[in-house]
Formats: structure tokens, C-alpha cells, sequence
């Protein structure tokens, strides 16, 4: 078994199966709380955790070769998100900036782990305590900038 194709370092927060294979789901609402794929379709909760907290989906890397049959898939990826503030699913970064721009304006986001930050394993996916759109505004900017150098 390879790091490819386990989520390493991850335990299940219901059954507490470590370094499992399969999707995992991240809490958008909860701080470390994870989620094996039978746990997920579980329904599991747990203290402050409910089953109407948006979750995003994570696959691991050999799961995405397995779906796209082998392509070249460069490391960016893209993702389907899901709003932590409303749980609609299948945003690219963009939509989701939009999305939250026009349904969610003027409310205020809470404590929200944003859904871009929980699916790029070079960043801490840590509780935002800020306006998710300005923060989405930060991950539009340094995407911009990427493409340009």
C-alpha cells in the first residue's frame, strides 16, 4: 500500500480507522472532523458533529487515476466543492466564488473551514474566522498569480 492511495495520517472520527482507503469526507463546519466513506454513508454524529454539516470529498490520488482511466491529470486538479454555508456540492473554485458572492452576501460565515484549503494537502484547512468570500478572493488572487509566473 502506498501513500497514493490511502489518505495517510487521517483517522475516521467514528470508527477510527487510520490511514483508510476509499473517499474521506472533511467537516466543513467541525475542526478535524473526518469521515470514512461507510461512516459518511452512515450517517454518523458525534458531539458537536451532525449529518446536515456540509462535508467535502476527498479521493486520494490513485483514486483519481482509477477514475480518469489513466490520462495525464496534472497536480491542480480540479475539484468539485461544496458551499459550507449552504452544503450545495459540485462548485469548481470559481462557481463557488461566485456562488457565495451572490447567495451568501451579507451573512456572515462563522466558524467555517473553507472547502479549497481542506482539499490541497500543502495547506492547513483551519477554521476561518473571516468573510469566506474575501478569503476566496485570496485564493482567486494566488491562482492568478501561479498561471502568471
Amino acid at each position: 500500500m502506498s501513500y497514493r492511495d490511502r489518505h495517510e495520517g487521517i483517522s475516521c472520527d467514528s470508527c477510527g480507522k487510520s490511514n483508510f482507503r476509499g473517499r474521506r469526507y472533511k467537516c466543513l463546519l467541525c475542526y478535524d472532523y473526518d469521515l470514512c466513506s461507510a461512516c459518511y454513508h452512515f450517517g454518523a454524529v458525534s458531539g458537536r458533529h451532525t449529518v446536515d454539516h456540509a462535508m467535502q470529498c476527498l479521493i486520494t490520488r490513485a483514486d483519481y487515476d482509477t477514475y480518469f482511466g489513466g490520462e495525464a491529470i496534472p497536480v491542480d486538479i480540479p475539484q468539485s466543492y461544496t458551499c459550507p454555508l449552504c452544503n450545495t456540492c459540485g462548485f469548481t473554485q470559481a462557481l463557488l466564488e461566485e456562488h457565495v458572492n451572490s447567495e451568501h452576501v451579507g451573512c456572515g460565515s462563522g466558524e467555517i473551514i473553507c472547502p479549497i484549503c481542506a482539499s490541497t494537502p500543502s495547506t492547513d484547512a483551519e477554521i476561518l474566522n473571516e468573510d469566506l468570500a474575501a478569503h476566496l478572493l485570496q485564493h482567486s488572487r494566488s491562482t492568478r498569480s501561479d498561471l502568471i509566473s
